[in-house]
């Protein structure tokens, strides 16, 4: 049967009632020899003849009698093996009791499985791979001679197959080829560029007339709940043409038949299977498993379900027959597809207790079976799974298969190296096999609060896989995603959990998806609303470990290391700003609380510490709102908080200040600080720093800057002329999870004479009873004493170790890499405003600065009643629910724009054309008739 003449998203094979009678008049009995009776269970209505024996390359055979002799094979009795080329126990076992083995010619096998051979195969067949080169086994060159630079990733092979992921492995490098290639000395190594999509699986029968192709099913590979290494295969769901992108599913069965064409020209039989992955909506040939797979039992109940043969019978059909019976092409069934894991152990243990085979039901946390009744996958309810015991108790080595599961549903999204469902791990936490480390002893029950290492572990390797699916696929979601109240208290509000679960990957999975991910995706390149924080991968570790740790910087004689790391990075944030080394301070939680210690600081400093109801503070009407409520928490009145009217650049009009001081005092005021913005939240403008600085000097006034935003500017060339100003400022806050793409939360002060905040802060001034501080907090230190309690620095006791995201990430890339990518938001702000001012319906009405614009949407042909602030709020809210970006608007001299921050080091030109191109659509949308 030709491929054109094959309907797409059938499933191939010989109608079950002929092939049945065939095989009824073939043989006498058919024995399936393998360590897993999955595949002959599976083979349903259960023939009379069909049975399993315990016979596998992995377990030794029992001795038969001394005086026994080979028995004469029969020609009605047949045996199939699983992979008969790896050792001699099949055909032993076959010889010994008189049975023929139908296994496909060792020679064909073995060159089929050769990860390098197999290319030419492919090659042969037409099917397409990923870009490759070999690597020789002698003679060669240093690994840098074979890295490409225009590979990100690469994967190593050995040439011999493999069945538990030691001989493909991921490299990310040339040092990382160079530590595979010590490790698989003096044997060729095929290398190729690594596809990131989805992989498949094709089951296929090459006959003696022609090939036959059956189901697709996603393979799941090397997922850290089920194994230690990168290639080791976990499982498999079954797919169909409807749950794959369009095309993909016939592109996969063509591959499939093509190999097969290829392998039957060989002189190949019988079952195999094609590994595939998709690349750019197309799929590439990574390996073929020219011999029976575990996937079978999941197609055989698919292939009972449409009516057709299972693949046991048509393997040995196409040994016993010259051409296969008439084809027949079945649809698949509808509803939820069948799906197994295989279970491997990750080190070397010691197996203990296995559950036996069988069929189990779950409710809940409380699993009950083996259930009575045969183990048929098809049979199986909504809340069953069927367990297959293939590791007896005992020592076992890592990567060895220690349990077969398969469940009525999917495991997990079709997505590649997905993460299991929440079910799916209930039933591994539930059933798993419990190991130890091999001549360990039994590991005592963990006291309250506490988990094994094995959980620990399992829970750990899933936790860092939803990081970096997190981290490495931006935009992936939607950005804005706004949930309503009633779904989410739907999704989320339960009563108190009396009692716990064993599986902690279903929680992390489940608070993932229905929490985390149910909001706006700050990180998005997409995302131009507010200050974007972005994050990155050495952060997210660092807040990990100081929370294992329990890292508390507070006092010198708890965290006295910890300590040393925030002050550490404290110099060198002072570096990169170009700040004096007389400045110092601590980190806090963000810019709010950062506004409200340096205000203290003024107050007490300025103002005596005691109540001054004629004290005077000043801000332009600019300024962020944390600056009044600062105000607010320090005991003053709002009337005591001087806002002005900016100037026509939206800055601290420094006259209109010298004005309004003078006339205050002169009216018998106190005036003691002003707030400046080194880059409004509204249009990113910086105050006139140096004058405010000159100002304050004469008239003693203490001059704190909230650079929050924009003060990171100043470790790049385009900020240097900001250094002066701000190293003559007495405090300044600094937010890096704003444009130093810190996670939250990572504020800090810095001030110009830091002993000041103990006078405001330390805990000897505001001593009740610290009797139980009084060790930590001596009241006179030790002469020449260097150990520092930053409890003693602002409002916070005990207090996270903020510093080390900061810390890790500076140390992981460079400074220079935070310069550049602080430069790239301003030029990509640059570029915006200029596709702004070139396009007719657009207006720029405050030009970039410190990566910030606004402008608005403005028809050529707008009405004289056209409304425009009520237009930039339309076009935002469109924008945002096209679900392509975030784009909001904020209010400039009392108008209404649309402002864009462009500080994600992710966000390109392409992302911005992308958004302004939605804005002139939408604003045209809304002014047409």
């Amino acid at each position: 049967m030709s491929p054109a003449s094959r309907a797409v998203g059938d499933i191939e094979g010989v109608a079950a009632r002929t092939g049945l009678r065939l095989l009824a008049g073939l043989v006498d009995e058919v024995v399936w020899l393998d360590h897993c009776p999955a595949v002959s269970a599976s083979f349903q209505p259960a023939p009379a003849w069909l049975r399993h024996e315990p016979v596998s390359a992995w377990q030794p055979l029992p001795e038969p009698p001394a005086d026994r002799r080979p028995c004469p094979p029969g020609p009605r009795r047949v045996c199939v093996s699983f992979a008969p080329e790896h050792g001699d126990n099949a055909r032993s076992w076959a010889r010994t009791h008189g049975y023929r083995l139908l296994a496909p010619d060792a020679g064909v096998t073995a060159w089929a499985a050769d990860k390098i051979s197999a290319t030419r195969l492919f090659a042969e067949a037409g099917v397409p791979v990923p870009p490759f080169l070999v690597i020789p086994a002698t003679g060669r060159e240093p690994a840098e001679a074979y890295w490409s630079g225009r590979w990100r990733r690469a994967v190593a092979q050995r040439a011999e197959n493999n069945l538990i992921g030691r001989g493909t492995v991921l490299v990310d490098g040339p040092s990382g080829l160079r530590a595979r290639l010590d490790a698989w000395p003096d044997e060729p190594v095929k290398l190729s560029r690594f596809a990131p999509g989805i992989s498949l699986t094709v089951t296929a029968c090459a006959g003696p007339d022609r090939t036959v192709v059956s189901a697709v099913s996603h393979q799941l590979v090397g997922l850290p709940e089920l194994a230690a290494s990168w290639g080791a295969h976990c499982g498999n769901q079954l797919v169909g043409p409807d749950d794959l992108p369009e095309g993909l599913y016939g592109q996969a069965r063509a591959a499939a038949y093509q190999v097969g064409e290829v392998l039957r020209g060989r002189g190949f039989r019988g079952v195999f299977g094609l590994d595939l992955v998709e690349e750019g909506g197309r799929l590439l040939a990574v390996e073929v498993n020219p011999r029976f797979q575990t996937v079978v039992s999941l197609v055989q109940a698919a292939e009972g379900a449409a009516g057709l043969l299972p693949s046991l019978g048509l393997h040995v059909l196409s040994f016993l027959l010259p051409a296969l019976p008439p084809p027949a092409a079945g649809r698949l069934p509808p509803g939820p597809r069948h799906s197994q894991l295989v279970v491997h152990a990750r080190t070397d243990a010691v197996v203990r207790r296995p559950p036996p085979t069988g069929r189990y039901r779950r409710d809940g946390h409380v699993v009950t079976g083996p259930l009575h009744g045969p183990p048929v996958v098809s049979g199986l309810t909504d809340d069953e799974a069927l367990w297959w015991a293939v590791a007896d108790s005992g020592p076992v080595t890592a990567g060895q298969e220690l349990a077969l599961v398969q469940l009525p549903g999917p495991v997990a999204g079709l997505r590649p190296r997905p993460r299991l469902r929440p079910g799916a791990s209930a039933w591994l936490a539930a059933l798993a096999p419990d190991t130890g480390q091999e001549g360990s002893h039994t590991e005592a029950e963990p006291p309250p609060l506490r988990l094994d290492k094995r959980r620990m572990r399992e829970a750990g390797r899933h936790a860092v896989e939803l990081v970096i699916d997190r981290m490495t696929a931006p935009g992936s979601r939607p950005p804005c995603h706004v949930p309503s109240p009633g779904a989410l208290r739907a999704a989320l509000d339960e009563p108190l959990p009396e009692h716990g679960t064993h599986d902690l990957p279903g929680l992390l999975d489940h608070v993932t998806e229905r929490a985390l991910a149910e909001a706006t995706r700050l990180d998005h390149p997409r995302c131009f609303a507010f200050v974007p924080s972005t994050g990155n991968f050495p952060a997210v570790l660092a807040d990990a470990l100081a929370s294992a740790y329990l890292s508390v910087p507070g006092a010198w004689l708890v965290g006295a290391g910890p300590t040393r790391i925030e002050l550490t990075t404290l110099r060198w944030l002072k570096t990169f700003l170009g700040l004096p080394d007389g400045h110092g301070g601590l980190f806090v939680s963000g810019g709010s609380v950062a506004n409200l210690t340096c205000l203290a600081v003024a107050r007490d400093h300025r103002l005596d510490g005691g109540p001054q109801p004629h004290a005077r503070l000043y801000c332009s009407s600019q300024a962020h709102p944390s600056v009044a409520q600062a105000t607010h928490l320090l005991g003053l009145a709002r009337e005591q908080l001087t806002i002005l009217p900016p100037d026509d650049g939206l800055r601290l009009d420094a006259d209109v200040l010298a004005e309004r001081v003078g006339r205050d005092r002169r009216a018998g005021l106190r005036p003691f600080a002003v707030v400046a913005t080194l880059g409004t939240t509204g249009t990113g403008a910086v105050d006139p720093l140096d004058r405010l600085a000159g100002l304050c000097q004469e008239e003693g006034l203490w001059l704190h800057v909230d650079g929050a935003h924009g003060a990171a500017v100043a470790g790049t060339p385009r900020g240097h002329h900001l250094r002066n100003a701000l190293g003559r400022a007495d405090s300044l806050t600094v937010d890096p999870h704003k444009w130093l793409f810190q996670p939250y939360e990572i504020g800090c002060v810095l001030l110009r004479r830091p002993e000041l905040l103990p006078e405001t802060f330390g805990v000897a001034r505001h001593a009740l009873d610290q009797g139980y501080l009084r060790p930590a907090h001596p009241a006179t230190p030790e002469p020449e004493c260097e150990e520092v309690n930053l409890s003693d620095y602002g409002p916070q006791q005990s207090r996270g170790l903020r510093a080390l995201k900061l810390w890790l990430s500076l140390k992981t890339f460079g400074a220079a890499a935070f310069r550049q990518a602080i430069e790239q938001g301003a030029d990509l702000a640059e570029y915006a405003a200029g596709l702004v001012e070139a396009h007719p319906e657009l207006e720029l009405v405050t030009p970039p600065g410190l990566a910030i614009l606004t402008f608005r949407y403005r028809p050529r042909d707008a009405s004289a009643t056209w409304d425009a602030d009520a237009a930039q709020a339309h076009i935002s809210r469109r924008v945002c629910a096209d679900g392509g970006a975030v784009l909001l608007t904020t209010t400039v001299r009392g108008a209404t724009v649309l402002r864009m921050c462009t500080i994600n080091p992710a966000s390109t030109r392409a992302d911005v054309a992308y958004v302004l191109d939605l804005v002139t659509r939408y604003g045209r949308d809304d002014i047409s008739p």
